[in-house]
């Protein structure tokens, strides 16, 4: 899994390299034919972070569900929403493919003219985890499957749960029926990305103006940004203020003023005896002295 994300960064920078610099998937699109070996390691990425079977993403998908759905701190909520995430990110995942590398073109023709497949030293890297992302997850194959688990096996002793999961016939055909389905909500998610974006693409625009309110919603990310923004960047910025005003003028600019004004007024008492002139001092000796022969006398 880890070299399946790898890759789709480093995938989604060769098609930010090849198109001169743009972001937006949006303004992309026909790229299968520009940047054959960017696409075909991205679909194989996106395929094992999909979870589907034979790449590294579905051993460690199953993995997770099932602990989630058997280990003894495992509920059923928590595999619900585990399966429901898996989906959605098969989901989101077919969306960018379909929307940056098949259909037409969205962005400036000329962009597109001079698209191009990045050179060697981008995609050799990309080769390499995209192998890792097929065979990657033959290591943790699960015992349910006939394979044997050397990972789990390996950081069981780390983590004393491999003695507590469920074994048994019964618990083999459970898990079982969890992989499948699992596999038939990642399927569901790309067949619904294929029918949203590459057969229909215009359905999505119909969809978020029949559905505006939900659709802002989503498209502002159900504006954590802006509720992030209001309590921690205006709230330090509020909090910062009262500390300022309160603090730092009424209590620390005052006591460094009283400080000052103190030392001005010691200041012209000591001026009237340091005038810088030696006769002044020469008489301020003479007096001392002559006031230090009264006392002895």
């Amino acid at each position: 899994m880890p070299s399946s994300k790898a890759l789709l960064f480093l995938a989604a920078g060769s098609v930010m390299h090849g198109l001169a610099g743009e972001l937006d998937i949006r303004r992309m699109g026909q790229l299968k034919e520009k940047m054959p070996i960017t696409f075909w390691t991205f679909l194989l990425a996106a395929l094992a972070i999909a979870g589907i079977p034979g790449f590294s993403g579905f051993f460690s998908k199953d993995e997770i569900l099932w602990n989630a759905f058997s280990s003894p701190k495992g509920h059923t909520l928590l595999w619900l929403i585990g399966l429901i995430t898996a989906g959605m990110t098969a989901f989101y995942m077919f969306r960018l493919c379909f929307m940056a590398f098949f259909g037409r073109f969205r962005g400036d023709h000329e962009v597109f003219h001079h698209a191009h497949e990045s050179p060697p030293i981008m995609t050799i890297p990309m080769i390499v985890l995209a192998v890792l992302s097929v065979i990657g997850g033959y290591v943790g194959i699960p015992h349910v499957l006939g394979g044997h688990n050397y990972f789990h096996e390996f950081l069981s002793p780390v983590f004393k749960i491999y003695e507590n999961l469920p074994h048994g016939e019964g618990s083999e055909k459970l898990e079982l029926l969890l992989m499948a389905l699992s596999v038939a909500v990642a399927l569901f998610g790309i067949f619904l990305a294929f029918n949203l974006y590459l057969r229909n693409p215009e359905l999505p625009k119909k969809l978020s103006e029949k559905w505006a309110k939900a659709y802002k919603i989503l498209w502002n990310k159900y504006y954590v940004d802006e509720i992030y923004g209001f309590i921690f960047v205006e709230g330090s910025k509020g909090f910062g203020r009262i500390l300022w005003h309160n603090f730092d003028e009424a209590v620390i600019d005052r006591t460094v003023n009283w400080i000052g004004s103190l030392m001005k007024v010691m200041g012209a008492g000591l001026r009237l005896f340091q005038t810088g002139f030696v006769r002044d001092y020469i008489v301020g000796i003479l007096v001392g002295a002559l006031i230090l022969m009264l006392l002895i006398l």
